[in-house]
C-alpha cells in the first residue's frame, strides 16, 4: 500500500460524533436519507455541500487529557507567535497536567499563548466537558482538541467541531474553521 502523504490533509468533525470527519477544504456530505446524520447537522448548523472553513467559531479549546501534551502546546505557540486571536473568539489553552504545565512554562510558552490573546490555564479537565464553569454559550461553535462532540459536551447546546491541535490555533486566529497549513 502507498499512501500519498503530500495529498492528506487536516480533518475536522462536522457533526455529533467523531465519525462524522470530512477533510478540511472538503465540501461536507449530505448523507442522503439518514435521519440520525440529517439530525447532527441540523443540531451542529452545519451546511453539506459546503466545506467547514466557512464556519465561523465562537471558542477554541486546546487540551486537557487528549490534545495538552507539550508537543500539542509547542505546536499551538508555534502558530500563535507573533499573531492574535480574531476579535470576538475565546481561546483556552489547558495543559494536560501540572507537568506539561511547568515545562511549557520553563519554555515561556504560556507568554506567547497570552501574548495572542488567549487564556493560560490550569492543568485539568475545563472545557473538554464543560467543568468548571468553562462551558461553549448555547448555540456558539467550538474548534475543540478534545475527543468527543456529542450534543451539550461542552454546555448546553454547544456546538463542537473536533479538530487538532493546529487546526485549533489557526482557527482562533483566522476567527473561523481555518487550515493550519497556512501557518507553516
Amino acid at each position: 500500500m502507498t499512501i500519498a502523504a503530500d495529498a492528506l490533509q487536516p480533518m475536522v468533525t462536522f457533526g455529533t460524533n467523531p465519525g462524522m470527519v470530512v477533510g478540511i477544504s472538503d465540501p461536507v456530505p449530505d448523507g442522503g436519507d439518514d435521519p440520525s446524520f440529517r439530525k447532527a447537522l441540523s443540531y451542529m448548523q452545519i451546511e453539506s455541500g459546503k466545506p467547514m472553513t466557512e464556519n465561523p467559531v465562537d471558542v477554541v479549546f486546546v487540551g486537557s487529557c487528549t490534545n495538552g501534551r507539550l508537543s500539542d502546546i509547542e505546536e499551538v505557540a508555534r502558530i500563535l507567535k507573533g499573531q492574535k486571536v480574531a476579535d470576538g473568539v475565546r481561546m483556552l489553552v489547558v495543559p494536560g497536567s501540572q507537568q506539561v504545565k511547568n515545562q511549557a512554562e520553563a519554555k515561556g510558552l504560556d507568554r506567547i499563548i497570552v501574548a495572542a490573546g488567549a487564556e493560560w490555564r490550569e492543568a485539568g479537565c475545563s472545557m473538554c466537558i464543560g467543568m468548571n464553569g468553562d462551558t461553549v454559550p448555547q448555540g456558539k461553535l467550538s474548534v475543540s482538541t478534545s475527543n468527543r462532540n456529542f450534543e451539550g459536551r461542552q454546555g448546553t447546546g454547544a456546538r463542537t467541531v473536533l479538530a487538532s491541535p493546529a487546526t485549533a490555533a489557526a482557527s482562533a486566529i483566522r476567527g473561523r474553521v481555518a487550515d493550519p497549513r497556512t501557518f507553516a
